[in-house]
């Protein structure tokens, strides 16, 4: 499945240790923060959400280093979904099931397991409606409950809710600027209406800040994000990011952006073409996956134009 613009741009932006290191400082509590070495933050492969979620969530999953000796993990959830999914606890609590299994599976003699921090961060259009905690799901009453104390399941996970944040909060948090720029993009992804021109200004006020090896990149991202889910013409928008970007990165930038853009549509043609075969003609194998992959922007285009009419797997790749 294709990832939404949402997805991309959290991936691209907080997969990089740095950046999730300052979301980490942001909304961990301070006696968690201190026992955490995010200096050791290192990236794990994997996903764990369930395959009919994607088109809702994202998900990262680190490794951390415990400044009284051994590791630890810190899983970060990204959720946009119009509609508040009210098993989030139960969810939570499957995927940090499944990150300790391959633990265990990796480290067959270890009888413990590590410690897991998890957070959510939630683009909706609506706040989080209950605690983040699991017990919130248990079908008790209060009563019950305290008599229950700690003899029931309950974990509470950590939830940075852009829906309770203003623009002006997100700008005054006490991180990195491209962190705070990637924030405000996505809390205003879904409605503002002219994305575009509120970002590029934003970016402006922030140039400044704007210093490191990842920014280029980064902002690429950011350009290519607004160019995605934003409502004006790609020319109009090149030109606000264009005119926003000092002299020293305008360049880098836009040019970076235009390069990922472009592999944006070849990778939705791969998945549409994928898509198409599978349905007509039932899975398709490795050699033919790798040839969609390997593909130019040509040759995708007539693929597609052949499968609608083609009768046999060996007609669309016809040369």
């Amino acid at each position: 499945m294709t990832p939404t613009p949402h997805d991309a741009l959290f991936r691209a932006i907080f997969s990089q240790p740095c950046y999730a290191a300052e979301e980490l400082r942001t909304v961990v509590p301070r006696e968690v923060l201190a026992e955490l070495d995010l200096a050791a933050l290192r990236p794990r492969e994997g996903s764990f959400i369930d395959e009919g979620l994607r088109a809702s969530s994202a998900d990262l999953l680190f490794s951390v280093g415990l400044k009284r000796g051994g590791t630890g993990f810190v899983y970060v959830l990204f959720e946009h979904q119009s509609t508040l999914d009210p098993r989030m606890p139960w969810r939570l609590l499957q995927y940090q099931a499944r990150i300790w299994e391959r633990h265990l599976a990796e480290q067959p003699n270890e009888s413990t397991l590590p410690p897991i921090l998890a957070l959510m961060l939630h683009q909706g259009p609506r706040p989080w409606p209950a605690p983040p905690r699991f017990v919130t799901m248990l079908a008790v009453h209060e009563r019950l409950r305290a008599a229950l104390e700690r003899r029931h399941l309950d974990f509470e996970f950590l939830l940075d809710d852009l829906a309770t944040q203003t623009d002006a909060q997100i700008l005054g948090r006490a991180s990195d600027a491209v962190v705070r720029l990637t924030l405000l993009a996505l809390r205003n992804g879904r409605a503002h209406p002219r994305l575009f021109e509120h970002v590029a200004g934003v970016m402006q006020e922030l140039e400044n800040e704007l210093r490191g090896p990842a920014v280029v990149s980064a902002l690429a991202r950011l350009a290519r994000y607004v160019l995605e889910v934003g409502d004006a013409s790609p020319a109009v928008i090149r030109s606000a990011f264009a005119a926003a970007l000092s002299p020293r990165i305008r360049s880098s930038v836009m040019s970076t952006a235009d390069m990922l853009r472009a592999e944006g549509h070849l990778e939705a043609r791969r998945e549409s073409l994928l898509d198409q075969l599978e349905i007509k003609f039932g899975p398709v194998d490795a050699p033919t996956r790798s040839r969609i992959e390997h593909a130019t922007n040509e040759q995708l285009v007539a693929w597609l134009r052949r499968v609608v009419v083609a009768s046999a797997l060996a007609a669309v790749f016809a040369d």
